[in-house]
Order: C-alpha cells, then structure tokens, then sequence
C-alpha cells in the first residue's frame, strides 16, 4: 500500500478508523482525502503513518481559535488583535505564531493547540458512516510539520473513544458540534426548571452562539464536554436541535487570509510571453527580476480583493528568510515589495559588457549564478502565496504550472553557447 499512489473507496464499506489503523501499521505518508455527497470535504495528512494534520474544509469547521478559546489559552480579543496584523501581513506569520511573539502563547502550548486541533478534527471526521475517500502517497502540508506528529494508537484510541461516546449523543445531537439548538418556546409542563451553574451557563448562550462548537469556545471549555452538558437538555426538552450550521468552504477568517483570489495562471501567462521576447542574457536576467515585481503587484491586488493590506517590508522578509539578498558583491535594492529593475539592468550590461570583452564562458557563468538567485527568489515568493491557498487540489494545479513555467526560463540564452 505504501507504494500505491492512490486508492480509494467507500466509507460505507471502509470506516475511517479503519484507514487510521492501516496508515499506522503501513508507516504511510501522504494524504487522505474525504469527501460527501452533500459537498463537505476532510483531509488528514500522515508522515510515516503519524497523524500531522487534520482539516474540514467547512465554513463551520474547527480552528485554531476555537481550540485555544476552549483550553483557556487566549482570549477572543486577544485572537482578535493577532488576526488584525495578520490581515496587514497576510504571508507573514500565522496567527499562532503571532500569539507566541506577543506573549500570549508558549511555543510548547502552540504546538499541544495544532496537535489538539488535528485530533479533535480527526475524531469528528470519524463520525462520518458515508462517502468517498482516496489516498494520494507523498503529498505533504506545504508547512514544516515535523512537531505535530500524533501516534497512530494515540489517535485510534481517541477515536474509538469519541464513537463510543457519541452513540448517545448521535440522537439528540445529529450533526456533531456543529448542530444547531435552540432554546424550546413552551417549557415541558412538569419540569422543575431549576438547573444547575452550568446547564444555566450552556442555556444562557444558546441564541447568541446557536452551535455546540460556538457555545463551547463563549464557555472557554472543551466542546466534547459541552456537548455531555447539552445532551441532556435536549432530552429534557428544554433545547431542540434544528439542524446544522455550516457549509462547504473556510471559516469567515481563514476565507479571507485564503489566496483563492489570486489569479496564478494569468500572471503564468504573462511571463511567458514576455519571456519569449527577451534574446539577450541581460534581458533575460532583468525579465526575471522583473517578474518578481509582477508576481508581488498581482498579490497586492489579491490582497486587496479581501480586504487585507500587504506589508510593505513581505518582499525584502522572503529574499532575507531564503538567504537571496543579492549576488557575489551586488546587493538587490528593494523597497514596496519591487526589487529596483533599473538598478539591477545597469549592473547586469555593466558586468556582461566586460565578461564578453573576456569570454563567453564568463558570460554564461554570471548568468547562470544570476539567473538561479532570481529564479529561487520567484519560487519563494511563489511558495509563500501557495502555502496560503487552502485546497491541496489547487496547490498542486498551481505548482504544475509554476514548474513548467521554470522550464521555459532553464532554456540557453543567446549568447552564452
């Protein structure tokens, strides 16, 4: 299995937890991808059979912010600030970090947080009794995960815990954490109506929150455990449940931090055919420094479709962050997110004017060290907006057609043969 690139089934005849159990016992590492009729979508990425991440790609699906809220980790003002310099910074930091860097988190609690978002994800997954899955071998998250790997016992024991518990919740609380209650408009006529702290508490915060996911993270307590305090006050007949919030997409936050709206294959396009149009190794490598120029102004305009405020200084973090400043002695100027092309051009003549004085093997040699420099600072930029972009479907289409877009570039200029 191991070597499969993809296999695929039903969840009807192959339960999650069964999949969990053979990622484990084959050290799989890849992702697997779960999908339902009705539009809702899971993911869950496995290193060497340990969980390291697991998503719902639903408008309702667990974050971070619900988890650290629920821990009694952060606060929302405080999730609040930090989301506020994300939609300044958009490839800086994310969130979690952010929370370290002003203090609120530990490095350590970050982590648990991630891990105890995957897990709590991966269990909720595991309800799911319908739909299709597939597994796609060495697919990897595009971020560094190599701190949040989960054992796979640790997981298939929370698992078979969660559905253990959850066969008397299913009834009174059909769509998991995300099913809906409200409040009853006549209270069962022999009730006593008197309740404990925390049934007033949870009851208290019905119509402000509506979902027992919503409900928990205002309790600032662990949604499994509001759920067992709901239970109850549905049977009771004090709550019914009226459904279940949600849709297939992102969170409202994670939606607009998403670069979904960044248009990759037209700016592909472009570059191309600019490309085609250069015929010297000095307007090859200014084309280059060019199109990291064209690739930060179509993220700004992206940005700004959602709303969000490029920080001027995202340019200069990532040459910095990949060690890609400059060359031999030159030193790339850059200010507003634009490298300064003109400088740049003028280095480039001055240098190959005298290399060709000297030889074509110079040429060619200032060149190729050039030419690679700006063309990892293109695929770093690059990397930096995919990583943003929440569905693997679309990274890997965009990575594609980043890749065949380099091979054109890694063609023989005129004049260095």
């Amino acid at each position: 299995m191991s070597n499969a690139s993809v296999f695929s089934g039903r969840l009807e005849e192959f339960r999650l937890v069964e999949l969990l159990q053979m990622m484990g016992l084959g050290a799989n590492t890849g992702a697997l991808h779960l999908h339902q009729d009705n539009g809702r979508t899971g993911l869950i990425f496995f290193e060497g059979g340990a969980l390291v991440s697991a998503n719902e790609l639903d408008t309702e699906a667990l974050t971070l912010g619900h988890v650290l809220q629920q821990l009694g980790l952060a606060t929302g003002e405080q999730l609040n600030h930090a989301f506020q310099l994300q939609t300044q910074d958009p490839l800086g930091k994310r969130i979690g970090e952010r929370l370290v860097d002003l203090g609120i988190l530990s490095d350590d609690q970050l982590t648990q947080a991630l891990k105890t978002q995957s897990l709590w994800t991966a269990r909720e997954l595991a309800l799911w009794r319908e739909g299709t899955y597939e597994f796609h071998a060495e697919e990897r998250q595009p971020t560094d995960t190599s701190a949040l790997r989960i054992d796979s016992t640790r997981v298939l024991m929370e698992v078979l815990r969660y559905e253990h518990e959850w066969e008397s919740l299913y009834p009174v609380l059909p769509q998991g954490m995300r099913t809906r209650v409200t409040m009853t408009v006549e209270p069962p006529g022999e009730h006593p109506l008197l309740f404990h702290a925390a049934a007033w508490r949870v009851i208290a915060r019905v119509n402000a929150h509506q979902t027992v996911r919503r409900i928990a993270t205002a309790l600032r307590l662990p949604e499994v455990d509001v759920a067992r305090m709901i239970g109850p006050l549905v049977q009771e007949g004090l709550l019914v449940p009226v459904g279940g919030a949600g849709v297939p997409g992102l969170p409202e936050e994670a939606a607009r931090l998403s670069m979904g709206n960044f248009d990759l294959f037209t700016l592909l396009i472009s570059m191309e055919q600019e490309w085609l149009k250069k015929k010297t190794p000095a307007d090859q490598l200014t084309a280059l420094a060019g199109f990291i120029n064209t690739t930060m102004q179509s993220l700004e305009q992206a940005c700004q479709l959602n709303g969000l405020s490029l920080a001027p200084d995202t340019l200069s973090g990532i040459l910095q962050r990949e060690g890609l400043l400059g060359v031999d002695n030159y030193r790339f100027r850059v200010g507003q997110n634009r490298l300064d092309v003109d400088d740049f051009a003028t280095h480039c003549r001055r240098a190959l004017d005298g290399s060709a004085r000297n030889s074509i093997g110079a040429t060619k040699q200032f060149y190729e060290r050039y030419g690679e420099v700006l063309e990892r600072a293109l695929a770093a930029a690059f990397q930096a907006i995919n990583a943003r972009v929440a569905l693997p479907i679309e990274r890997s289409q965009n990575q594609e057609a980043w890749e065949a877009l380099f091979l054109t570039f890694r063609g023989e200029p005129s004049g260095t043969t």
